[in-house]
């Protein structure tokens, strides 16, 4: 009899350690439940009246505040509520189990104890949990990118991906529902021309609901695509959200549609140059380019670092939209040649004194676009194969959750970004402009100067050149 209750006695001292060591391991969960438990004993000691007022003014305070101000109620209360659910009680309660479910543990030899990964930090957004994951010695990201189907199942996500964030730690973002599902609107026009707005460019939305921003000043985007998988959404949303800029004729677009103006037509009145027809003509128009800008390179050089642009020296966008046949399917190699000189320099020095390359191809090989790497920002959008990806957006894209090769072809213009300095890709997707919104914002923003042909002598007057380069 002793015995048994020696027995009892040793287990529920156990259990009670036990309990205390996980609650003091969960601080984020203890000291909630004690204040919870101290409001609880106060609130117990007033009268019935008095704790039926108190939460009908605490109830009356919160529907207010919701309707009146939503935004700050999800900033100050929601979103922290929902986090702190989350991360203590929804992943902090069943991990372990869930990890131990998903074969995710490496026996320490010395106490025999299973080590697990554990949850170090949580960022809630409205679609995506995203968890930094401390791993014990002996596992590594691998084995969790190898169980990737088996934690989406568990914890009820749609997707889940690994991202690494130094030795020994990773990201876990589990998708728990897809807020780019729904087409996005034409973006509303800035009308500001603040020179700050070319370095972040509204033109959709990322998968956690933050504006997607582009950024043309002293960059270079590269867009890669299959048919259909909406390359025309990021030009057109780019063009519309420059709109200002180039009726003010501080941004001039150089435009090159290979295909016959099948794209960019509707926009033509938006261009101070555009050819469509001729090869000749394109290669024409990008070594212009080139030459233009080497001619700005020696008027601003020595005056600043920065590039403003004015309306002496504005910002050059060059917008190609199909770059393959100008390059690999261009049966003419001294045409070829020739572009991708042009090409070259404007990518190896354009940046500085205002001069912006935006290209997009359906194929991603070398073969095509030999200056692919000389692109500081990349977009990559619903491709064929997972080396595609790795192409496009840097090695390990694909394995670090740039699954462009499992976009539905229904969801045009959602892809992966990558800017300039990122680690890790971002998925977004580029807001959708109808042909009559093109038509409208060409009629509404074109520029002041008079289009003109390649070969056709220029208005433009003498104006001495105040830019700055960058």
């Amino acid at each position: 009899m002793v015995t048994v209750l020696a027995q009892v006695l040793g287990r529920l001292v156990k259990t009670v350690a036990y309990l205390v060591f996980a609650l003091l391991r969960r601080p984020g969960l203890t000291v909630p439940l004690l204040v919870a438990v101290v409001v609880a004993v106060q609130v117990a000691r007033w009268g019935w009246v008095t704790r039926a007022s108190v939460l009908v003014l605490v109830l009356a305070v919160v529907v207010v505040w919701r309707r009146q101000h939503r935004s700050s109620f999800n900033r100050l209360v929601w979103i922290p509520a929902v986090q702190w659910y989350r991360r203590w009680i929804r992943y902090g309660l069943a991990w372990r189990f869930w990890m131990g479910r998903c074969g995710l543990g490496i026996k320490d030899e010395t106490t025999g104890r299973t080590m697990r990964p554990r949850v170090v930090k949580m960022r809630y957004t409205p679609s995506v949990d995203r968890l930094l994951v401390q791993l014990p010695v002996g596992l590594t990201s691998a084995d969790l990118d190898g169980k990737r189907l088996h934690l989406a199942e568990s914890m009820r996500a749609i997707d889940a991906r690994i991202r690494k964030d130094r030795p020994g730690r990773v990201w876990l973002d589990l998708e728990m529902r897809n807020p780019l599902q729904a087409t996005i609107p034409a973006i509303p026009v800035d009308e500001s021309l603040d020179p700050a707005i070319l370095d972040g460019l509204v033109i959709g939305y990322a998968d956690d609901g933050t504006p997607w921003r582009l950024r043309v000043r002293g960059s270079h985007v590269f867009i890669a695509g299959a048919t259909g998988s909406g390359k025309g959404s990021i030009i057109w949303s780019t063009l519309r959200a420059l709109g200002p800029f180039i009726r003010a004729g501080l941004v001039e677009i150089w435009a090159v549609d290979p295909k016959g103006g099948m794209e960019l037509e509707f926009g033509k009145d938006l261009f101070t140059r555009y050819e469509r027809d001729d090869y000749e003509s394109m290669v024409t128009l990008l070594e212009d380019a080139a030459q233009q800008m080497d001619e700005r390179c020696k008027r601003l050089r020595g005056t600043t670092r920065t590039f403003n642009p004015t309306t002496a020296t504005p910002l050059v966008m060059v917008v190609v939209d199909e770059l393959a046949t100008l390059t690999a399917l261009q049966p003419d190699r001294r045409l070829q040649g020739r572009a991708e000189n042009a090409l070259g320099l404007l990518l190896t020095k354009g940046r500085a004194p205002g001069f912006h390359v935006l290209a997009a191809v359906q194929d991603v090989t070398k073969r095509v676009c030999e200056w692919r790497d000389l692109f500081p920002d990349k977009i990559a959008l619903r491709l064929g194969k997972a080396t595609e990806v790795d192409m496009v957006l840097g090695d390990d894209a694909w394995d670090n959750g740039a699954l462009c090769d499992s976009i539905p072809r229904s969801l045009p213009g959602i892809g992966y970004v990558r800017m300039e300095g990122q680690a890790h890709s971002v998925r977004v997707r580029a807001a959708y402009v109808t042909d009559n919104e093109i038509r409208t914002m060409a009629r509404d923003y074109r520029p002041r100067r008079v289009l003109h042909a390649i070969d056709a002598p220029s208005n433009h007057t003498d104006t001495p050149e105040t830019g700055e380069a960058a």
